[in-house]
């Protein structure tokens, strides 16, 4: 059965005018008196016939109509629950990022956005690069700003920031008197750490691994306001990235402790869901991402956005 003949059949039932008919499926009345012919054809009875200036059904047409109403009603369902997530999709933006740039770089950038969108409703989160591109996989989120990792093949992904971890301590701090130290030297040192899933935890951890230093991990925080408090009190040291330590070194509350290799680096990706199509809003909030990062507060240079979406 030709499913193109059914649809124009059930259309011309549905307003009982070829005219109505061809207005509505957007084609000519000669192709509708075409294509009612071939389908009568094709089911092999008569369908419909005309008393005086009016089209009437026979029984099996009826039948066939009653049908094909339930078949094409779910269809027009379909397309009005997929016009609704299109637009919603549309009317707001849900952005996640690691703590390490929601205070610093989200702010500035989504203000731009904002300015441009000002009808978007921009959900903004933070939290930890695995629970991140966990919700970004399940949909909670539409784009992410995520430590560098090994993506799977639902994940689309391009170098967005690269920022330096600085090692840091209280000024009186016996490590915070030298010029400069060795890695080696905090094997065992009492370590302030982010939490487990932290992108920044594990490239700390790997690159000591890499000298074969095991720290005492004293504790574990989401919280860098913690970290810092802890710090001050003389109870351990931490590696934060230097766009969210300014402020405290500028104020001499902590010190920063140079090593001899030098700073630890962070790379920083934007991570979508690979092959769905992107509302103008999100591809608006990618496109400044990458014109707005050069104003961001990182002492370090960034690497280039090498491919757009």
């Amino acid at each position: 059965m030709n499913l193109r003949h059914l649809e124009t059949f059930h259309y011309f039932c549905k307003f009982m005018s070829m005219t109505k008919a061809a207005a509505f499926l957007h084609i000519s009345q000669p192709a509708v008196s075409q294509q009612l012919r071939s389908f009568e054809e094709e089911c092999g009875v008569k369908l419909f016939y005309r008393d005086s200036n009016q089209y009437r059904l026979t029984a099996t047409g009826e039948a066939i109509f009653l049908v094909s109403n339930r078949v094409f009603s779910r269809i027009e369902q379909i397309i009005s629950l997929l016009h609704k997530a299109r637009k919603a999709s549309a009317e707001r933006l849900w952005i996640g990022t690691t703590k390490a740039y929601a205070r610093t770089i989200m702010p500035d950038l989504i203000s731009h956005f904002q300015r441009k969108f000002p009808l978007v409703q921009v959900r903004f989160s933070e939290g930890n690069s695995a629970d991140l591109l966990n919700r970004l996989r399940t949909r909670k989120e539409d784009v992410v700003v995520v430590a560098r990792t090994e993506y799977d093949a639902t994940l689309r992904a391009v170098p967005f920031a690269k920022a330096q971890f600085v090692l840091i301590a209280s000024p009186d701090h016996a490590l915070a008197q030298s010029r400069a130290i060795g890695i080696a030297s905090l094997d065992g040192e009492p370590l302030i750490i982010r939490e487990q899933g932290s992108g920044s935890r594990n490239a700390i951890l790997k690159k000591l691994g890499d000298y074969g230093v095991t720290p005492s991990v004293v504790i574990e925080s989401e919280s860098l306001s913690f970290i810092l408090a802890y710090i001050e009190r003389r109870m351990g040291i931490s590696f934060i990235l230097s766009h969210e330590i300014e402020s405290e070194l500028d104020k001499g509350t902590v010190r920063k402790i140079d090593l001899i290799e030098g700073d630890i680096s962070f790379d920083a990706d934007i991570v979508t869901r690979r092959g769905e199509p992107m509302s103008m809003p999100m591809r608006y909030f990618l496109k400044i991402a990458k014109q707005k990062r050069p104003r961001f507060r990182i002492r370090e240079p960034v690497s280039e956005i090498t491919a757009d979406f």
